[in-house]
């Protein structure tokens, strides 16, 4: 398993190397790469820490720190960390090869919940694709579709002023256009989706409790790896949902925000 976990860091992560205008995160990323390939995981998880002071959003560092602390035992913060990387690049080969990897050496247990309609659209439509992404398609959409549609009833209208047989209808303006429907519709879910904070369960697992505070009822228990929307938060406890099931309380060292 090391020797997959290094040759994958080398063939994915280490091209992905970008400069920043800080002098110190080009040192301290080598030093992470270095530390990593000695195997010296908790020195490169320091080291990657440090870089990501100057650059948080880093989604190369935030998945180096993230192999590394898998190295270390830390599963469920590793996947909160590619998680991260991924809100900040949803195309990072890297990013999307150590989260599924990651979630394959973990048992993540199931607890009952609704799949919700949202939910497999975000999965399936949102969260791979970049929101500049939907910005472009609706945008090419909208003008190719416009284009063709204003074309025709131009052609329609100095038809009927010239007594002449109507032109047939834009089949394809008319797709472009519903395509246009469809991507705004798509664009403003991924806008709405970017407003709610999402959350990894970091422990083990956790205690879900009716209310903030010590010794409160408790509802159920979440697992190290599982996916939540924080709701509240107040001193020390948040507020989170799982999504498709019930809201309540839990301690705030026990998540990692990945948005």
């Amino acid at each position: 398993m090391a020797m997959r976990l290094v040759v994958f860091f080398f063939t994915l992560i280490l091209p992905t190397l970008a400069w920043t205008q800080n002098n110190s995160f080009p040192e301290l990323f080598k030093q992470g790469t270095q530390h990593y390939v000695a195997k010296e995981y908790d020195k490169a998880r320091d080291a990657f820490a440090k870089a990501l002071e100057s650059d948080p959003h880093n989604a190369t560092t935030l998945t180096n720190l993230a192999l590394a602390q898998y190295q270390l035992g830390k599963k469920p913060l590793a996947v909160g960390l590619l998680r991260k990387a991924l809100s900040s690049d949803p195309e990072l080969p890297a990013a999307k090869a150590g989260l599924k990897f990651a979630l394959s050496q973990m048992e993540i247990k199931e607890i009952p919940h609704q799949i919700e309609t949202y939910e497999s659209i975000r999965a399936n439509l949102l969260s791979p694709v970049p929101l500049f992404a939907f910005l472009v398609l609706t945008a090419l959409l909208l003008f190719a579709g416009g284009w063709i549609l204003i074309s025709y009833f131009g052609k329609r209208r100095r038809a009927f002023a010239e007594e002449k047989a109507f032109p047939g209808f834009p089949v394809i303006g008319a797709l472009l256009s519903l395509g246009f429907l469809v991507s705004l519709t798509l664009l403003v879910l991924k806008i709405y989706d970017q407003s709610i904070v999402r959350a990894t369960i970091i422990d083990d697992k956790v205690s879900m409790q009716a209310a903030a505070g010590d010794n409160q009822a408790a509802l159920l228990d979440l697992y190290g790896g599982m996916e939540v929307i924080v709701q509240n938060e107040s001193k020390d406890w948040v507020q989170v949902t799982y999504p498709g099931s019930i809201t309540g309380w839990i301690k705030a060292t026990s998540i990692l925000k990945t948005n």
